[in-house]
């Protein structure tokens, strides 16, 4: 028995349909328009604790004599971790220094020109430096790049893959630095870079300890 076929009561009509395409167009582009406005927001702040150049004070270079003490320490790590063996490596702050100069650039600039290690804070396991940090600008504002130029706290830290570090607090005189900057940063680490590295991954990732001394730093093949 065939089933009776109903004629539609109603016309059909399109209005439904656009007002969900405008509905759907205007979440879009009011999505678009808050993220410009979050970014234009977020340069603007950024430029009010930032200049246009920046140098750090110049580094303290090691004598001859210190540069040979520090070649050797470096060189007796590196020989115990390939022979298997436990070692340790003490440095101070100029030590530190010298080596982040010597580091290799991997693509990201030279920390070099960015920071400076000046002191300690061994109950918190932070080093203290002095930083010129760049930054770019929105890449379409035309605008030239930045310079944060402060006193940053770096926290040390120990992953699978090695030493590493973080800056958890900046401090620019008379500027106030918004805490989202802050915790941008603190996603950053330092190190990370160089565990891809061939030449440096499987010393780092061999050090099991970083202890932050009165003098500097002292990095193990131990855990602490």
């Amino acid at each position: 028995m065939s089933r009776p076929i109903k004629d539609p009561v109603s016309g059909f009509s399109p209005y439904y349909g656009c007002v969900i395409i405008a509905a759907a167009a205007a979440i879009f582009f009011g999505i678009i328009a808050w993220s410009a406005y979050t970014l234009f927001r977020q340069d603007a702040e950024i430029d009010q604790f930032t200049i246009a150049s920046a140098t750090l004070p110049p580094r303290v270079e090691l004598s001859t004599e210190e540069t040979q003490t520090l070649t050797a320490k470096a060189t007796a790590l590196q020989q115990a971790i390939t022979n298997g063996k436990p070692a340790s490596l003490s440095l101070t702050l100029a030590e530190l220094n010298t080596l982040v100069a010597k580091a290799p650039d991997l693509g990201n600039g030279s920390y070099a020109d960015i920071v400076r290690f000046t002191g300690t804070n061994p109950e918190k396991k932070l080093l203290l430096a002095d930083i010129a940090l760049p930054l770019n600008p929105l890449p379409f504002s035309g605008k030239p790049k930045r310079y944060l130029v402060g006193k940053a706290s770096f926290q040390v830290e120990v992953t699978t893959e090695g030493p590493d570090a973080r800056i958890i607090a900046i401090d620019v005189p008379g500027k106030t630095i918004p805490a989202g900057f802050i915790e941008s940063q603190q996603a950053w680490t330092w190190i990370t870079p160089y565990h891809q590295d061939p030449t440096l991954s499987a010393t780092l990732k061999a050090l099991r300890s970083a202890r932050v001394t009165p003098e500097g730093l002292t990095l193990s093949t131990q855990p602490e």
